[in-house]
């Protein structure tokens, strides 16, 4: 018994073999008319009369297993494997003949190491094979789980939360521009629900002056330090973004225009993170509100991607650490699980730091300085993530192994003082 299984496994292998070298896939796309595509392909064969098939079989085999350059993106045409399906292209059903066209000799067979090789120029029904060989291959299912992991994605890809503010000039402040600029005004309204429209926390920027008793005092006692003052009220918004809208205009008896002009601006670092210029076509109307929303509605959703893909990038952070007089211990001491700080430490920024990435600049008994940090934009929930919540659950975790922390945040430098350990 175990010798003609080992007799049948040696045959199977051969056949393997032989199939595999049977066709060459040699195949160039020429290009396609309508709903057909022609190919050149090369047939190879012992028997003179079977290479024109062998051709055939090589490019149906090439573009269902392989991918043919400027046929479906290059990619294979079967999605999930079929065998009962795609077998019957080469065996005796001969389904591949259901979309053969024509086939035309371009080069005799010759013999080459043993074997008749040929040249064909083939034109098959392309579109309904690549239709065919999808519906019977799971395309759909594979549709279907791309959509899934794209909306999965989506969701829970942090978005920042954004604030969208005029265009101003040395000297002047978002609230009286606001008050004295009815188009400009339209145009910042139209942006903000445009962000709205698209799933994006906004802040309204007239609602933030207005919101305290402290932020109108602001605005009303140090009219001269219009600037400064407007910097700090998108400090204290808690915007993540910060998003400047200019307007210009054309507007004529014989048709109207805006140009809605956006930058993205990340609020803690003044960085430009995205911008967009929108001119709109021409409208017969004068109402500057509906080419704003006009503009908006086709510029803002790759303006929007630009910001979401900078507030997704990895923020360097410094992490300096200090051991309090009081605490009568050192970085390199032990926790109650039997590492030392340090090492606690260091364990807990390969896991957490974005992909393991930090820089030590020293450790010694009284402190320990980190001076490149990268901290995700979100954690492993999917949540927002910043220096704080970054530096809480550091503290949290050194906690777990006895030592107290406190820490303070300034910026993205983040100083955490040991003050006793267990």
């Amino acid at each position: 018994m175990k010798k003609i299984f080992v007799t049948f496994m040696i045959a199977l292998f051969a056949h393997s073999i032989t199939t595999a070298q049977d066709y060459l896939e040699i195949v160039t796309f020429e290009g396609s008319s309508g709903i057909n595509g022609t190919f050149t392909t090369v047939g190879v064969s012992s028997d003179k009369k079977a290479v024109e098939t062998n051709a055939v079989k090589s490019l149906f085999h090439t573009l269902l297993f392989t991918g043919v350059e400027g046929v479906n993106d290059g990619e294979r045409i079967v999605c999930n494997e079929n065998p009962i399906y795609t077998n019957s292209f080469f065996n005796s059903s001969a389904r591949y003949a259901g979309y053969l066209i024509s086939c035309e000799e371009t080069a005799k067979p010759k013999k080459i190491a043993g074997a008749y090789q040929g040249t064909y120029r083939v034109t098959l029904r392309l579109v309904s094979l690549i239709n065919d060989v999808r519906k019977n291959t799971g395309y759909d299912d594979k549709l279907k789980e791309e959509k899934k992991k794209k909306e999965n994605e989506k969701r829970l890809t942090p978005k920042p939360k954004i604030i969208v503010v005029p265009f101003k000039r040395d000297g002047e402040n978002y609230k009286s521009i606001l008050e004295n600029d009815r188009d400009l005004r339209a145009a910042v309204s139209e942006v903000q629900k445009g962000f709205e429209n698209l799933d994006i926390e906004t802040e309204n920027i007239l609602s933030s002056i207005g919101g305290s008793s402290k932020r109108r005092a602001l605005y009303e006692e140090n009219a001269d330090a219009a600037d400064s003052n407007d910097k700090q009220l998108l400090m204290s918004s808690d915007a993540d973004v910060y998003v400047v809208v200019d307007l210009e205009k054309n507007i004529s008896a014989s048709g109207s225009s805006v140009s809605v002009i956006m930058t993205a601006y990340e609020t803690a670092t003044d960085n430009i993170w995205a911008t967009e210029n929108s001119w709109t076509n021409k409208f017969r109307t004068t109402d500057v509100g509906q080419l704003c929303a006009y503009a908006v509605r086709d510029f803002l959703p790759p303006f929007l991607e630009q910001i979401i893909k900078n507030f997704n990038e990895p923020t360097s952070a410094v992490i300096q650490f200090s051991v309090s007089n009081s605490s009568g211990a050192g970085m390199r001491d032990r926790c109650n699980n039997g590492r030392r700080i340090s090492d606690v430490i260091q364990e807990w920024l390969d896991d957490n730091a974005h992909d393991g990435e930090y820089h030590v600049q020293g450790i010694v008994d009284e402190s320990a300085i980190f001076d490149d940090v990268l901290i995700p934009k979100a954690d492993k929930r999917g949540k927002k993530m910043n220096a704080d919540k970054f530096a809480s659950l550091l503290s949290d975790a050194l906690y777990e192994v006895g030592v107290e922390t406190r820490f303070v945040i300034e910026g993205n430098n983040i100083i955490i003082t040991i003050t006793s350990v267990e």
